[in-house]
C-alpha cells in the first residue's frame, strides 16, 4: 500500500509538470497561478473573506459584535437544527461566489482541489476530524443529477475523503422526492420544502457513526438539517455539516 506522504509527494511532482505544461488560469484575475496544482493564485486566495471568528456555536452563521464562544444565534434557537455542527469555509461572496457558481452550474471540475482547500482549512480548527467515520454528500435528486450530469457536492466530499483518510459513502442518503430550488424561497419555505425529501437507505453502515455531511454552499442550513434528521433517524450517532461557503 503507497503511503500518504508517497502519494501526496506524487501528486506534488505531477501537478507541477502539468502546471509546467499547461499553466492554470486564475478565474479571479487572469493571471497563471502561482499555487501549484491549484487554479486560484495566491493574491486572489488571500481576499477569500474566511470564516474564523464570531460564529454561531451550532450553524456557523457569523455573528456581529464579539459574542462569546457558546453563544447560540436566534435562527439556531428558534428551529435547533438536527446536525451536531455546522461550520463553512468563507462568504459567498467575491471570488467565492464566481468559483462556486461555475463549479456547480458550468462544469468547472478543475476547480475542486481550490475548494476543497477552503473546507479543509474549516475542518482543521472547527471539528475533532479523528472522531469522523464516514464522509456523505448532500444527495442530488436522480432526475437532477442526471440534467447536471455530476452532484457537485459528491465531487466535493470524494476529495475531501481522500484528504481524510476517512470511507466515502455516496448509496446510503438518498434524496426520495424531488423539490423546487431553494434560491428564491425563505427560511420558513426552505424548511418546508425540503421536509422529508431525504432517507437513509443501508442503516448498516450509518448506525452509531460519527458523519462529515458535505455541501457546496450553506444558506439557511435547511437542506444540512434535513439531511442530518435523515442520518439520525437511520442512527447516526453525530452528524457533522460543512460546506465551502455561507451566504
Amino acid at each position: 500500500m503507497i503511503s500518504a506522504e508517497l502519494r501526496d509527494a506524487r501528486k506534488g511532482f505531477t501537478a507541477l509538470i502539468k502546471d509546467a505544461l499547461y499553466p492554470r488560469i486564475c478565474p479571479g484575475c487572469g493571471r497563471a497561478s502561482d499555487r501549484a496544482g491549484r487554479c486560484i493564485c495566491w493574491d486572489c486566495f488571500g481576499r477569500i473573506e474566511v470564516l474564523d471568528g464570531g460564529l454561531c456555536a451550532l450553524c456557523g452563521n457569523p455573528l456581529t459584535g464579539n459574542p462569546r464562544s457558546d453563544f447560540i444565534c436566534a435562527l439556531c434557537r428558534q428551529n435547533k437544527p438536527s446536525f451536531d455542527r455546522a461550520r463553512s469555509g468563507a462568504l459567498f461572496s467575491g471570488i467565492m461566489r464566481s468559483v462556486l457558481h461555475d463549479f456547480k452550474y458550468n462544469n468547472a471540475l478543475w476547480l475542486t482541489a481550490d475548494i476543497s482547500d477552503i473546507i479543509e482549512g474549516v475542518l482543521s480548527v472547527g471539528f475533532d476530524v479523528n472522531s469522523i467515520d464516514l464522509v456523505v454528500p448532500v444527495p442530488l435528486f436522480r432526475t437532477r443529477e442526471r440534467e447536471r450530469s455530476y452532484n457537485q457536492a459528491q465531487v466535493l466530499a470524494v476529495e475531501l475523503a481522500e484528504r481524510l483518510d476517512r470511507r466515502l459513502d455516496t448509496r446510503s442518503l438518498k434524496r426520495v422526492r424531488a423539490t423546487e430550488t431553494q434560491t428564491r424561497f425563505n427560511a420558513a419555505q426552505r424548511r418546508v420544502n425540503i421536509k422529508d425529501a431525504f432517507a437513509v437507505v443501508r442503516t448498516q453502515w450509518i448506525r452509531g457513526r460519527t458523519i462529515l455531511l458535505v455541501d457546496d454552499v450553506m444558506t439557511t442550513g435547511a437542506t444540512l438539517s434535513e439531511c442530518s434528521a435523515a442520518l439520525k433517524r437511520g442512527g447516526a450517532r453525530t452528524v457533522y455539516a460543512v460546506s465551502a461557503a455561507r451566504r
